[in-house]
């Protein structure tokens, strides 16, 4: 078995933003691990579109908004483990499924994206837009979190490809 085919919790080195293989350039990040972030940032943003459809005086967007900033923000630096909550969650989730290890630059593109989202959609609150804006922020971040949950495709990693010129992004 490889090391590349092992699954790991931990980043090797620790609070770095991916895993170092020995024969591999760059740091590489678990797909697999960051779909299933993807899936449970994908309910959450559902939950807060809902929360604000049908009980908007519980004002979701002042409690999630602060949590995804946080996470994305630690996931770009540090990766999924050890301090964002939802890529701990998602890297738990994942133990027993084999690791799918892809280039961690792309990846730490979207995740400032969507850092820089989170923190669209709770300026949007703070400054008083209507709900419509809120839910335009959401829904956009709904359907990233979609396709990088269900189809595996990442938009991020797709601009980071395009924008870059990164060859090595398109590992399959």
């Amino acid at each position: 078995m490889s090391q590349l085919d092992k699954h790991s919790f931990f980043t090797s080195p620790m609070f770095a933003m991916g895993q170092s293989f020995e024969g591999e350039s760059g740091l590489r990040v678990n797909e697999t691990a960051t779909r299933a972030r993807a899936g449970l940032l994908n309910i959450l943003s559902m939950v807060t579109i809902f929360i604000l459809l049908w009980r908007p005086e519980l004002d979701p967007v002042i409690y999630v908004g602060p949590y995804v900033i946080f996470d994305m923000t630690v996931a770009a630096i540090f990766g999924l483990t050890p301090l964002s909550p939802s890529g701990l969650l998602g890297t738990a989730i994942t133990l027993r499924l084999p690791p799918l290890w892809k280039p961690a630059k792309p990846k730490q593109f979207a995740w400032t994206l969507g850092a820089i989202m989170g923190i669209t959609c709770l300026a949007f609150r703070m400054l008083d837009f209507s709900v419509e804006w809120l839910l335009a922020v959401l829904g956009i971040c709904f359907v990233l979190t979609w396709l990088e949950a269900v189809m595996g495709f990442c938009v991020g990693c797709w601009m980071h490809a395009k924008l870059f010129g990164c060859e090595e992004c398109r590992l399959n």
